[in-house]
């Protein structure tokens, strides 16, 4: 019988060292999570408000270049209706001599 007593010791010896070996590993491993983490955050961190300020550059330009934009539609719709109040000038009288003349015309001729 003692060599069975010798086997059960032997081999709750390893069941303890196996115990042992296993709670080392979840140290090691929450200790290499734990480093990872405050080697990681702080460069994730810094990479999103690097991309923070980039989106709000991109959103300033962009709200620049519209507003630039609508200005000189709206520049080029002022000088386009300028434009036309000058062409209208220029020819108002010459469109109401016309009309008139031709309204007389058919006066004098009987066909109002």
């Amino acid at each position: 019988m003692s060599a069975l007593q010798e086997v059960l010791t032997v081999l709750l010896g390893a069941e303890s060292e196996a115990k042992r070996i296993v709670e080392d590993a979840k140290t090691e491993s929450a200790g290499v999570v734990k480093t990872t983490q405050e080697v990681f955050i702080p460069d994730r961190e810094s990479k999103m408000a690097s991309a923070r300020e980039q989106a709000k550059s991109l959103m300033a330009n962009a709200l620049t270049s519209a507003q630039t934009e609508a200005k000189q539609i709206l520049d080029l719709g002022r000088e386009e209706r300028e434009r036309v109040n000058r062409r209208f000038e220029e020819n108002v009288d010459t469109v109401v001599a016309a009309v008139l003349a031709e309204t007389v015309d058919k006066i004098l001729s009987g066909g109002a």
